[in-house]
């Protein structure tokens, strides 16, 4: 199999490339950098640098590395990427087999006003929210949640921006910084307070041939981010709530449902994450490789196996340690985790070029922008 995979700057990426190296006889990685995590595994023959400006562009640019090279399979990682192949699918080489959702399912699954609209037809508890576009919707969400309250971009695979507002002017003031930087109205978000959970998923065909949930033990930013060390477990409640969205939606290809536990202990779902997501690395320790998965499917030649163990994953470089450097009383448990037979992670002495780039974007995070 000749694969190509994009979005190679991701540890998500890395993850891929090496789980899908068993079966490949040539792997590409599309970058927007000269330089990146996936790109330097030793399991990749070939890395291309394709500019991601605009989504169209970016779509022939993939063409032209296919065609130029002879890729059969087109894994795509991250969410810029999977709407742009979406959204361009008419223009994609019929060259290549990629899985992909349907563009409606996709919309919704991006859009957060969407998502939380299917949610509440569905009976899904979410958190109040609004897309504001003016003053008085900003007042709107004060009157009606109070304190503290969460900016973010409307649309998933936006450019990150996650802030929070404990009073009305730091409100006003972080809206308009969102809307100077991006030109587009935020969402402002009821907060809630407990832990992050989701369910994940690989669905081929409309047909649900996967699944686990997990438990974020620890993220980056520790009020609210990324997975640093999580758990997996049987998908249990959170697999009833996240099946019941996602055939909503009939998907196509892999998906997340991120959901938060109230303080009465409800998950409510924060969003969904149309593509592969960032703890790709735990799902495929406790026995579901969705990559490989994909090629096999893409292939025809049958799905593997999928036997499912509990695991304990972390991501040293990539949230665990920026964790502990902001949250010092967190050190001992980072540490904990490091030493433990019981605990893995996606450090490797025998691919070892990646984690060159991880700890250099991982160790710059803490003292680059405002994580407020």
């Amino acid at each position: 199999m000749d694969v190509l995979v994009t979005d190679g700057i991701m540890k998500k990426s890395l993850s891929v490339v090496r789980t899908i190296s068993p079966r490949t006889t040539k792997t590409g990685v599309v970058a927007s950098y000269p330089l990146s995590m996936a790109g330097l595994s030793k399991h990749v023959d070939r890395p291309h640098r394709i500019d991601r400006s605009d989504p169209l562009e970016y779509v022939r640019s993939l063409n032209a590395v296919i065609d130029r090279f002879g890729y059969q399979y087109l894994l795509p990682v991250g969410g810029w990427t999977t709407r742009a192949l979406v959204s361009n699918r008419s223009e994609l080489t019929p060259d290549v087999d990629v899985v992909l959702p349907d563009s409606g399912a996709m919309r919704t699954a991006q859009r957060k006003v969407e998502t939380y609209r299917l949610a509440k037809c569905l009976g899904v508890p979410t958190p109040e929210t609004a897309q504001v576009s003016n003053a008085a919707d900003e007042r709107r969400m004060v009157d009606e949640c109070g304190f503290p309250l969460v900016i973010k971009p409307p649309i998933e695979s936006a450019p990150k921006y996650v802030k929070y507002a404990h009073e009305a002017d730091e409100l006003r003031r972080k809206v308009a910084t969102y809307r100077s930087r991006y030109d587009d109205d935020p969402i402002v978000q009821e907060y809630i307070s407990g832990e992050g959970c989701g369910y994940f998923a690989l669905y081929l065909d409309g047909n649900c041939v996967g699944s686990y949930s997990h438990t974020r033990i620890r993220e980056y930013p520790p009020s609210g981010g990324i997975s640093a060390c999580a758990e997996s477990e049987p998908t249990a409640e959170l697999g009833t709530i996240g099946k019941e969205v996602l055939d909503s939606l009939d998907w196509n290809g892999p998906a997340m449902v991120e959901l938060k536990r109230g303080a009465d202990g409800t998950p409510n779902l924060i969003e969904i994450n149309p593509k592969l997501w960032g703890s790709l690395d735990l799902g495929i320790a406790s026995g579901l490789d969705f990559p490989t998965a994909l090629l096999c499917h893409m292939a025809g030649t049958g799905l593997p196996e999928f036997t499912f163990q509990p695991h304990r994953f972390q991501w040293p470089l990539s949230g665990d340690l920026q964790h502990a450097f902001h949250r010092p009383r967190a050190a001992p448990a980072v540490v904990k985790d490091l030493a433990s037979s019981d605990t893995s992670s996606n450090l490797s002495l025998m691919d070892p070029l990646p984690h060159v780039i991880e700890a250099g974007k991982g160790f710059a995070s803490p003292f680059v922008g405002d994580r407020s």
